[in-house]
């Protein structure tokens, strides 16, 4: 993905890099994007947004996922029901509205710092042990899911993407300046969720 202006969608949800999502898409103009997007082979960008407190307006995230299209039908409810694979994390700059509502933006990909995957893994055997077991659960195995077992990225995204966060948490992974990081923020997370 080169540096370049692409469509901003903007959602209640994260696409960490490497995990699915559904969609179903309604507006008519995330309908053209799709269109577009498809037609012109590129994907799009995913953004985190959240509601702000004072009033009903929303803050969308400066960080997001750049994301591609693997699969599209018509839903039984008359939607457009769209797959897509994140590909990986991008920075937003010069957010623009169109005349259709639809927003572009300037993204540039992000690049995490190296950290030594194999020594953080070992460092938090429990994170890999829980995947481990939720990719061979029967709701989980039929999902096309690839984790890199030895890529403490891949580890971690994955994990996030199928534990019962907020999306918030979720942001905040995404957003975390290296794996390491992003193990010790996660950690913290199922320490919580195991002692409710």
């Amino acid at each position: 993905m080169k540096k370049n202006n692409l469509p901003v969608f903007p959602l209640g949800l994260v696409a960490l890099p490497g995990t699915i999502q559904h969609l179903q898409i309604f507006e008519p103009r995330y309908v053209n994007m799709v269109k577009e997007c498809m037609e012109k082979d590129q994907g799009f960008v995913i953004v985190f947004q959240k509601q702000a407190l004072k009033n009903d307006d929303y803050e969308i995230s400066k960080k997001g996922s750049y994301v591609e299209i693997i699969d599209f039908n018509n839903l039984p409810n008359g939607l457009l029901g769209i797959t897509v694979k994140s590909i990986n994390k991008v920075s937003i700059k010069d957010l623009t509205q169109l005349q259709d509502g639809l927003h572009i933006a300037e993204i540039n990909p992000l690049v995490d710092p190296e950290v030594d995957d194999q020594a953080l893994l070992a460092e938090f055997p429990e994170i890999t042990n829980i995947l481990n077991q939720l990719v061979k659960h029967p709701r989980i195995i039929d999902m096309p899911i690839e984790v890199d077992f030895n890529s403490a990225d891949s580890v971690a995204y994955h994990l996030a993407g199928l534990i019962p966060i907020p999306w918030s948490h979720k942001q905040s992974l995404l957003e975390a300046f290296d794996a390491s990081q992003r193990f010790t923020i996660l950690s913290k997370y199922i320490e919580e969720i195991s002692s409710n």
